[in-house]
């Protein structure tokens, strides 16, 4: 155990990365309702070793503290630390909570992107130091047109906002018109060699431009057919894209078996689309939506049997598992 007198202007989180320590364990350590509270000169403990888990076990018949230190692996002395006000010997009242001490593994580093509308002004800055320790920022979107030329949004806060705070900002291409995906604009583009090679040039131009590190491509509501046609647009955007330094990303709609022919999933081919990109953004999301029937966003089974199916036809760590932060209600 270590002692850290608290400097003026440090904040708990610079204190847990001085030390290499969960941010957890020191709101525990030293009993602090909130990272935020926290004050020049106050003295923190500074915990050793591998970060802390606690197990909160509800007491059932039979259990004693010889028994739960078994079960649980640890040492008895242990849990009754953990918990002084309980007797040692006598019977402990069932319901009543017991505080399980042990070892967290330590987590691996994993990549996190966001979507963002951006709104061209300090709002955007505003939201991305919120979420200042994202991976990659995409800007949506960089909408295709009939074409080949790319609607560009408002996106200079959102990118020197990028830059400060050291997010990856991705151009996302779409085919969408404003008020949907449109299936036969992407048809056009993904079949004319003219146009194909015009949205590849102004992607390249868009990074080169304004600093972007990659292309997202959200292209949706594909019809089946362009299956192939899609699959090959990627490929040569990705070529175009890879000696320059820049990464290559796609979203794709979620599915659990690979049906060609399916309404929008069809065009989708994950095991090839999989080996033409950087990584993909799975879309588990949006099962239940504002024109559907009442139904979760993001059910549990369906969800997994995405990332099933995904994981089978994707290199694993290519993905990236689409999180909705949002719900919806009716009336």
């Amino acid at each position: 155990m270590q002692i850290h007198r608290v400097l003026p202007g440090e904040t708990l989180d610079d204190v847990a990365s001085t030390y290499g320590v969960s941010l957890r364990d020191l709101l525990r350590y030293n009993e602090l309702a909130s990272k935020d509270v926290i004050v020049p000169g106050i003295a923190l403990l500074i915990p050793k070793g591998p970060p802390l888990r606690v197990i909160r076990h509800a007491v059932r018949a039979g259990d004693t503290l010889d028994r739960l230190a078994h079960r649980y692996g640890v040492e008895p002395a242990a849990i009754a630390n953990w918990n002084p006000g309980l007797p040692k010997d006598g019977p402990w009242p069932i319901g009543v909570t017991v505080n399980i001490p042990g070892t967290r593994p330590q987590r691996r580093t994993i990549e996190v992107n966001a979507y963002l509308m951006p709104a061209g002004n300090e709002n955007d800055a505003a939201l991305l130091q919120d979420v200042s320790e994202l991976t990659y920022v995409c800007a949506f979107s960089y909408r295709v047109q009939a074409t080949g030329d790319l609607d560009a949004p408002n996106d200079k806060p959102m990118l020197e906002a990028a830059a400060k705070f050291r997010i990856a900002p991705l151009a996302t291409l779409t085919n969408f018109n404003g008020n949907r995906f449109n299936p036969d604009l992407a048809h056009a583009i993904l079949h004319s060699p003219a146009l194909i090679k015009r949205v590849i040039d102004q992607a390249v131009r868009v990074c080169e431009e304004k600093g972007y590190r990659g292309v997202n491509v959200d292209f949706e509501h594909m019809h089946p057919g362009d299956r192939a046609a899609y699959t090959s647009f990627i490929r040569a955007l990705g070529n175009a894209l890879r000696p320059r330094g820049w990464s290559l990303s796609v979203a794709l709609g979620p599915k659990s078996s690979d049906e060609p022919d399916a309404p929008w999933m069809g065009a989708f081919d994950y095991a090839a689309l999989g080996d033409e990109v950087d990584f993909v953004m799975l879309m588990t999301y949006e099962w239940g939506w504002v024109g559907g029937p009442p139904m979760p966003v993001a059910p549990a089974d369906r969800v997994e049997s995405v990332l099933e199916y995904a994981t089978g036809a994707i290199d694993p760590k290519k993905i990236l598992m689409g999180m909705s932060l949002y719900g919806l209600s009716r009336r």
